[in-house]
């Protein structure tokens, strides 16, 4: 036998082949014919003077010194995947990875990211959105949460006060009257599964009880929501960060001016120790656009 390395496009078509178990299903991953697969692994063979595999009618099987061989020579191919992974991802684009509850995401943050990637072209945002508790074993470097029963033991920093309020379409608004607490009677609730504290936390900032209300039209997410106050259905007690775009554009109105309330607080949360250096320039930029979102005006 010789001493000599082995030829090294043969010996990849033997990994993969042994890993495979098929020589069709290697030619498929590298891109060649069964053929040529054969043919490489018959020079792997006649390298070495043995027989690597038993071939019967449309099945290959590993023989002894085949077995044997693949063992040892499948962790090093595994090691130089690995070694290529690391390579680009150290030459490749610097990315933070944050999970976000995604109504935030939608209405605000989507509409900033501009500038934090405008200011740190070099960094690349992964963004994933879920809600409930965070899942502190998937692959993220920050998260934003607002209710603390969601933080997982993680590191909070409070980002952000969430103010809300009354929405609806300036139509309903006219047609129901909406100028006083007691017109809520006349109007549809819209109320939020995923938010289920936002119309007992406003009606307990204006004083008032549940029996205040008027009859109830339940939609599952805030988006819903808002898109249901809009067509017409109802007024829905909504993040007032969230409606701040359509009340702007006029297809949403507060009919009910200076009865905003605070709803919350958005936390930016860590994994203990320090961070690598983007994403601590991520956390920054986040702060800094927190930091201009005011108090409403009391009218």
């Amino acid at each position: 036998m010789s001493s000599r390395l082995p030829p090294l496009n043969a010996l990849r078509a033997f990994e993969a082949a042994a890993r495979h178990g098929s020589f069709t299903l290697a030619a498929e991953e590298l891109c060649v014919t069964p053929g040529a697969v054969s043919r490489q692994i018959k020079a792997l063979e006649e390298h070495f003077g043995l027989a690597l595999f038993a071939r019967g009618h449309k099945l290959v099987t590993l023989t002894g010194d085949g077995a044997r061989y693949f063992a040892q020579v499948t962790g090093p191919f595994a090691e130089l995947a690995r070694a290529g992974e690391t390579l680009c991802q150290a030459n490749g684009p610097r990315q933070v990875r944050l999970d976000c509850v995604p109504t935030l995401a939608m209405h605000w943050l989507l509409p900033r990211l501009e500038r934090f990637r405008a200011a740190h072209p070099g960094i690349e945002v992964v963004m994933q959105t879920s809600v409930g508790p965070v899942d502190a074993a998937r692959d993220f470097h920050l998260s934003v949460r607002r209710d603390p029963a969601h933080f997982a033991g993680l590191a909070a920093t409070p980002l952000m006060t969430e103010w809300c309020l009354p929405v609806c379409s300036p139509a309903y608004a006219r047609d129901h009257r909406l100028t006083s607490l007691s017109a809520l009677s006349r109007a549809t609730a819209l109320e939020i599964r995923a938010r289920e504290d936002l119309w007992p936390g406003w009606c307990r900032a204006q004083r008032i009880g549940p029996a205040a209300l008027g009859p109830r039209l339940v939609v599952d997410h805030t988006f819903v929501a808002m898109q249901a106050a809009e067509d017409g259905l109802g007024v829905a007690v909504v993040p007032l960060i969230f409606a701040d775009r359509l009340l702007a554009a006029g297809r949403l109105v507060c009919p009910l001016p200076g009865t905003e309330a605070v709803s919350g607080t958005y936390s930016l949360l860590h994994r203990p120790g320090k961070e690598a250096p983007e994403v601590e320039a991520f956390a920054r930029w986040l702060a800094g656009e927190c930091a201009t979102v005011t108090a409403p005006p009391r009218t």
